[in-house]
This record gives structure tokens, sequence and C-alpha cells, in this order.
């Protein structure tokens, strides 16, 4: 009676390491895919970075207990200033903050401006207009608990 021959050497994966393989595999194609894949469009990306910023500036508000004033300095650009309370005269510009707008996307006006309290509060209710042509008008409403949302 003969034996099968057993293979001396290892010709090929075992499951547990193809499975490794793909395992890692799917994890990198899933990591890179999230950067690869760009924001749904420009106008979207605009208001995502304005709210998020009016968010950051009251948040900044309450952690350091000053005013934070939001004001658009041309019709692409935001800055964020601190003082001692709204109403203040002396106005800082904090240099670690600040919005630019994606090309083709503006602020429909640069008069306006929200201020949150040490509480972040604000005293207005504020309305923030965006424009990109080909997509038109969008709105970030800003209420005056503070809180923002992007108008329908």
């Amino acid at each position: 009676m003969t034996h099968p021959k057993k293979f001396s050497g290892s010709a090929g994966l075992t499951l547990v390491e193809l499975l490794a393989t793909l395992a890692v595999l799917a994890v990198t194609l899933g990591i890179s895919a999230l950067y690869l894949t760009p924001f749904e469009g420009k106008m979207e990306n605009g208001l995502a970075l304005t709210e998020s910023f009016l968010r950051q500036s009251r948040s900044s508000a309450i952690a350091t207990t000053s005013a934070y004033r939001v004001r658009p300095t041309s019709s692409t650009e935001l800055v964020a200033e601190t003082s001692d309370s709204c109403t203040g005269t002396t106005w800082t510009a904090d240099a670690s903050m600040g919005v630019d707008l994606p090309n083709g996307v503006t602020y429909t006006s640069t008069g306006w401006s929200v201020c949150f309290s040490a509480r972040g509060m604000t005293s207005t209710n504020t309305t923030v207009e965006l424009y990109e042509s080909g997509q038109g008008y969008k709105q970030i409403q800003v209420l005056l608990g503070g809180t923002t949302r992007v108008l329908p």
C-alpha cells in the first residue's frame, strides 16, 4: 500500500491569510474612497464652512467668557473678533479663525454681523445668505440662543 505524496513546501495561501489580506485591502480602499469623494457641491461646502464657523465662534465665546463677533470682511471671507461684551468698542481679530468660501460662492450682503455673548447667546436673529450661480440662494439662520440652521 502506497501513501499519497505529501507536499513539502507551501504552494499557496491558507484561507486565514487570504481573508486577512482581503480585510486589509477593504479597509484601505474604504478610507481612500472617503478622501477621493468631493463634497456635494460648492454651495453645500460653503454652507457647511459658514455654519461650522458660526458654531466654532459660539463655542469660543463660551470657552473664553468673551464676546465673539463674526462678520464678513468681503463677499467671500468671514472673520471672528473678540471683545469684553457685544457692546464693546474695541474688537481684536482672532487670527486663528477665518473662513474663505469656495470659488463661485459669495455672501449676498456684507452689512451683517453676529455677536455671541460669553454665554453663547445672540441679541437678534440673523440670516446669512449665500449665492452660487446655477444653484441660487441658500440661507443660514442664527437664532437668539446661538443655534444655527440651514433654511430649506
